[in-house]
């Protein structure tokens, strides 16, 4: 039976082309006729296969398959890669309705993809009164917040909120704020992330009285006599924010499309976000609803309390997960997050360090950061997600938060074995030598920001002075981290820093925030290869989507971004200049449209 289905399916296609041989008579004859069927077959495959719907050609593709090829042309057919190679082999998927694109000699990367970023919540600041993240004196900040009230002074007796504050350039109380507006609640928003301080009558709203206990994983600043000075810490700080009036949801989805746009100006199809509620995770389904999401996008519940039974926060994160299944390729959650820690600049200080900080002078304090958890109980929680499926990346600045860290996930393993979920250690300022080595023992992902990795007045001023010389050989130790086998891959943290991967690139090589500048530790610097491969292949691998996207192979997703120039040759403290010509996700030019 198979037989002859096969042999009518040859005279079928033979047919097409004329009639078929009679019955052979010799051997010779025999091996004549099949190898004429062969060649028929392979004929008819290619004249009935579906043209091209668009065809890149003359061109620099770094394809970042496992050989890291370079090619000249590749096809697209509805959506996705259909062929990658010479021109003279894409051209022979070219037929009438092909769109053909020259590229000239131009680089093409695979869509970047930024593994560690705030999309939702941060498009939220792009309308609000920014002091721009830069260190100021009280009276100039008393200025540049009088300014934008003059200009969009928003609800009468309604919050006013303050974002991009440095939070090591001044010192900032409750009395400085009531001098800036007394009459109605002021909040200042740190570029930390970390830190929020605000007014007396924002406390009142707020309802923090020196009767107010500290939340799990917060701490409330109070004066000598226990009364909070107005400054609220890791998530303290939800104790002012929940308290503020919710925007129409319409207006923050409006923003984070707007906030899309310009990620998708600079290359970026992808996004990992790394902290996610159910209201933001509204604002992606509403862009999605309305078919404007043109953006890839995965978000880690935010695991709030490290205290609660590992059951209990599991279950929650179950439920959330099954709730945000939205689309595979487009808008999903099953990632946790969690908080090891909080940030090491002073006065801050709430990074969990294995020693004590200094104290500026050079002497040792009593303050190694705070706990927000056991050991045991973290141990009990990352278990749980893994053995649940879940991707864990977890929050690390200080070196005893990574080594927490890296403790959970080897109990993980001791309890469920090997896995896939893919876990991962964001951040990573400041890691102990003798854990470098764990990352590739544990299967653990250095999710790095790597536009941090520059000499700035954060780093001068307010942390290399309050860990010492000999602890700061030590940060953002990329190079040590890959050297001893630890898998990369990079993110912004926006609103932290800009979601520029260009600009991530260069300080990753140059670890200088710009020509002439004063790099901080050199020997940790990685190569472009390195970076590139963080932003596209390994970035897709730590979202669990490296079968659909991160490389251009036939199958693929065509997810892809033209440069404006040959990234490889450039010198690389201009890489920061580069610009992209053209975005395009599943084929579709969304940038520029």
């Amino acid at each position: 039976m198979k037989k002859r289905s096969k042999k009518r399916l040859l005279v079928g296609i033979r047919g097409a082309f004329g009639p078929g041989p009679r019955k052979p008579k010799s051997k010779s004859f025999l091996v004549l006729f099949f190898k004429k069927e062969l060649f028929f077959l392979l004929l008819a495959t290619r004249v009935f296969a579906a043209p091209a719907d668009l065809v890149f050609l003359h061109g620099q593709i770094h394809t970042e398959n496992p050989a890291r090829q370079i090619v000249q042309a590749l096809a697209v057919q509805r959506g996705r890669i259909v062929a990658v190679g010479t021109d003279a082999d894409v051209t022979q998927w070219v037929g009438p309705e092909t769109r053909t694109i020259e590229l000239a000699g131009r680089v093409m990367l695979p869509g970047l993809i930024d593994a560690h970023t705030h999309p939702a919540e941060s498009a939220q600041e792009m309308d609000k009164c920014s002091l721009g993240d830069m260190p100021l004196t009280l009276a100039i900040i008393r200025d540049k917040v009088a300014a934008c009230l003059r200009r969009n002074p928003g609800d009468a007796g309604g919050w006013f909120e303050v974002v991009q504050v440095d939070p090591s350039g001044v010192a900032l109380s409750r009395a400085a704020l009531d001098q800036m507006l007394a009459d109605r609640p002021l909040l200042f928003s740190g570029s930390d992330g970390h830190t929020v301080w605000v007014n007396s009558v924002a406390l009142k709203a707020a309802g923090i009285t020196p009767a107010t206990k500290d939340p799990p994983g917060g701490r409330i600043e109070r004066d000598r006599a226990g009364d909070p000075t107005g400054t609220l810490r890791d998530n303290a700080t939800y104790l002012a924010l929940r308290h503020m009036p919710a925007p129409a949801l319409s207006d923050e989805a409006e923003r984070l499309d707007r906030a899309f746009d310009e990620m998708r100006a600079i290359g970026i199809t992808a996004v990992q976000d790394a902290a996610v509620d159910a209201h933001l995770m509204s604002i992606y389904k509403l862009v999605y609803d309305h078919h404007r999401l043109r953006m890839r996008v995965r978000g880690c519940y935010h695991l709030h309390d490290l205290s609660a039974p590992a059951g209990d926060v599991i279950d929650a994160a179950a439920k959330f997960r099954a709730a945000w299944a939205i689309d595979p390729d487009f808008l999903r959650a099953d990632c946790v997050k969690i908080f090891a820690d909080g940030v090491i600049e002073y006065p801050t200080q709430t990074a969990a360090l294995l020693a004590p900080y200094l104290d500026g002078a050079g002497h040792s304090t009593t303050n190694r950061g705070p706990s927000y958890f056991t050991q045991a109980n973290l141990n009990q929680i990352v278990a749980a997600a893994d053995r649940a499926g879940f991707t864990v990346h977890v929050h690390a600045i200080g070196d005893r938060a990574t080594r927490s860290t890296l403790d959970a996930f080897a109990f993980a393993r001791s309890q469920n074995g090997v896995t896939d979920n893919r876990p991962q250690i964001a951040h990573l300022e400041l890691v102990d030598p003798a854990d470098f080595p764990r990352f590739k023992t544990l299967g653990v992902i250095a999710n790095l920001q790597m536009e941090w990795a520059e000499r700035d007045d954060y780093m001068d001023a307010a942390t290399i002075p309050y860990i010492g010389a000999a602890r700061a050989r030590f940060l953002y130790p990329a190079r040590s981290l890959r050297d001893a086998g630890a898998y990369i891959v990079g993110g912004s943290d926006w609103s932290v820093s800009t979601f520029d991967p260009f600009v991530a690139m260069e300080h990753a090589i140059t670890r200088a925030a710009g020509k002439g500048q004063k790099p901080l530790l050199p020997e940790q610097a990685i190569n472009l290869q390195d970076m590139v491969d963080a932003y596209t292949i390994k970035a897709a691998h730590a979202l669990k989507a490296e079968a659909t996207i991160g490389s251009l192979e036939a199958g693929k997703r065509a997810d892809m971004v033209i440069l404006d120039r040959d990234i490889f040759r450039a010198d690389p403290e201009d890489l920061h200049a580069t610009k992209v010509v053209a975005t395009y996700l599943d084929g579709v030019q969304v940038y520029p449209h």
